[in-house]
């Protein structure tokens, strides 16, 4: 199983903008194969801080996830939204 954590800082004027392709974001890899979980969360401590966590079956799901319709058209959208691109921390889940 695969675990991934995207960090997002979003400019305070871009969050709206920012918010409306995450929840499509969403919206559409929760339909992937492989895909076991994908939320995001706001950060309670920082705002204008947001977080994708995600879950996958394996290497391979999250594979097809990076290269699917939807994550290649939302994704490059986020540029103008943030300062810099997400700080991604892959994750492997110890039983």
């Amino acid at each position: 199983m695969v675990v991934l954590m995207a960090k997002n800082r979003i400019y305070p004027e871009k969050r709206e903008a920012f918010l409306v392709l995450a929840k499509k974001l969403v919206e559409e890899s929760r339909k992937e194969a492989g895909c076991l979980q994908y939320d995001l969360v706001a950060d309670t401590n920082q705002e204008n801080v947001y977080y994708f966590l995600e879950k996958y079956q394996d290497d391979a799901a999250l594979q097809a996830h990076q290269t699917s319709s939807h994550f290649q058209s939302i994704v490059p959208q986020f540029a103008d939204l943030r300062p810099k691109p997400s700080e991604v921390t892959k994750c492997e889940l110890i039983d």
